[in-house]
């Protein structure tokens, strides 16, 4: 039987093979690492040392540690899934940009409160991630975004990495570009979740879940339009402004030149409380739904159904002056 100090001092040898041929500064990181995987698991601290050279040459010392520090994490729940962490490698972190990795170790290790199979899925999702969204800024403000919601919300944090595909798809289908998403429009929808989750905290997973549906069919001019009137909204709530992106996905895609005269309406109701505020934009989505199939006699540019829906809303609002 092996005694416990030749196993200690295997341990040593095999650590100063595998780290002897890295730079100063990772060899400082790697062996800082094995050190705290050591007081964990020796088992996983070697399988960490023997993963290093090949992490290493993707990883920068920071991320090492980082990376590490997952894996630790990982291992004091369970020894075993620790050491498959570490020896499934980061390979896959290939595809996600250098400057973003420290991102990805930043929302697992907040995820791992809530727990390691959710943490090893995320970690396992993101390069899946950022092989489809080939915009690197796009990408990048996402993962930013995911660690400040991680921070409120672990579970929240990893659906909306879930959703974040699919908006991307809807970008997608509004330019010309797949890999290159419109920035104007990418910019104002980051802003509205960033403004999302400080305001609602986990809430930002259920408006990135709403998005794709409610940007379809609208313009590159209408889905900029849409988010920064929405981030305005949300001094009414989350679920108000919720409720206002299927509705002025609605009024955009029948007439862009109402919206303006129907969000002065929301206006004039918005003192009068969230329950009819949120009724209001139920029924919107039905009326213009409505509005879009009646056919007026005049000029074939729709301007005159357009002056009738601003008259209406002009009424409307009176009315809710009145009596909302």
């Amino acid at each position: 039987m092996t005694e416990p100090g030749e196993d200690n001092k295997q341990t040593l040898t095999d650590l100063a093979k595998h780290l002897s041929r890295l730079p100063a500064d990772k060899r400082r990181a790697a062996v800082e690492v094995s050190a705290a995987l050591a007081g964990v698991s020796l088992r996983v601290s070697r399988d960490f040392v023997e993963a290093v050279p090949k992490a290493a040459k993707l990883l920068s010392a920071d991320d090492l540690r980082a990376w590490g520090e997952l894996g630790r994490r990982v291992a004091m729940g369970n020894a075993d899934l620790g050491s498959k962490f570490f020896e499934n490698g980061v390979a896959r972190l290939s595809v996600v940009p250098a400057p973003t990795r420290q991102h990805v170790f930043q929302i697992c290790t907040r995820q791992l409160v809530l727990s390691s199979s959710v943490a090893l899925e995320t970690f396992n999702l993101i390069p899946e991630l950022a092989g489809h969204i080939k915009d690197p800024e796009f990408l990048a403000s996402v993962l930013a975004l995911a660690v400040d919601i991680a921070n409120r919300s672990a579970k929240h944090s990893a659906d909306f990495l879930k959703h974040s595909p699919n908006v991307a798809n809807a970008v997608a289908a509004i330019g010309d570009n797949r890999d290159s998403l419109d920035p104007d429009i990418t910019r104002a929808l980051i802003d509205l979740a960033s403004a999302f989750a400080a305001r609602t905290g986990g809430m930002a997973a259920d408006l990135w879940a709403h998005l794709p549906e409610a940007l379809e069919g609208l313009d590159r001019e209408a889905a900029i339009r849409l988010s920064e009137q929405a981030a305005k909204m949300l001094e009414h709530g989350g679920s108000v402004t919720l409720h206002f992106l299927t509705a002025g996905s609605a009024v955009l895609r029948t007439d862009t030149k109402v919206f303006d005269d129907w969000c002065s309406v929301l206006r004039q109701i918005a003192p009068q409380g969230n329950a009819i505020h949120i009724a209001f934009l139920r029924a919107t989505p039905k009326f213009f739904a409505q509005i879009a199939g009646i056919r007026l006699e005049g000029a074939g540019d729709g301007s005159i159904k357009t002056a009738a829906l601003k008259r209406v809303l002009r009424l409307i609002g009176e009315i809710a002056r009145i009596d909302a």
